[in-house]
């Protein structure tokens, strides 16, 4: 989900660029956002030799993040919860999307570790397994919120996996 800088479509100069149908495009005019661009061939300004007018892009396709959180249940067993989380930027907030957050994903994997970390921590390891829909849902609520703010829509987080640690998996099998 990290944002570009792309260049015009004719050598030497930004006046003209092609907005593919999957990004969404800012134009900046001497570092400073003008508008956004719809896809297709577009003007963006007068440009002089590359140096007047850039631009900035985002993807607008649903991207998935992984994240892999270790934590500890209430019967002192130490797992790692992954959570795949589905994300992608809302239309009407493109430009909050590109100029309020540097590391989208960081801010993902914080929000997440630390609604999983407030979550497993009061359930037994049975439970843990039983309740990871319970999990995915708090994720998904406190991301939905989060993340609105800063212009992604959270389509799904699912806890996709809970792995305790390796001798209580073997004493398990035995």
């Amino acid at each position: 989900m990290a944002q570009q800088q792309e260049r015009g479509c004719l050598p030497c100069t930004n006046c003209f660029v092609t907005v593919p149908q999957d990004k969404y495009y800012a134009v900046e005019s001497f570092g400073k956002f003008s508008h956004m661009l719809k896809p297709g061939l577009s003007f963006a300004g007068p440009d002089c030799c590359g140096c007047c007018v850039n631009f900035r892009s985002v993807t607008s396709r649903v991207d998935q993040l992984v994240v892999s959180v270790h934590t500890k249940t209430k019967d002192n067993v130490f797992v790692v919860a992954s959570v795949a989380v589905q994300q992608s930027v809302l239309p009407e907030k493109a430009v909050d999307a590109m100029y309020k957050l540097t590391d989208v994903h960081a801010q993902i994997d914080s929000y997440v570790a630390d609604v999983v970390r407030s979550c497993v921590p009061h359930m037994t390891l049975d439970e843990a397994f039983e309740k990871k829909d319970d999990v995915s849902s708090a994720v998904q609520q406190r991301l939905t919120v989060e993340m609105g703010l800063y212009g992604f829509q959270i389509h799904k987080a699912l806890v996709t996996e809970m792995v305790p640690n390796a001798e209580v998996v073997q004493s398990m099998n035995e």
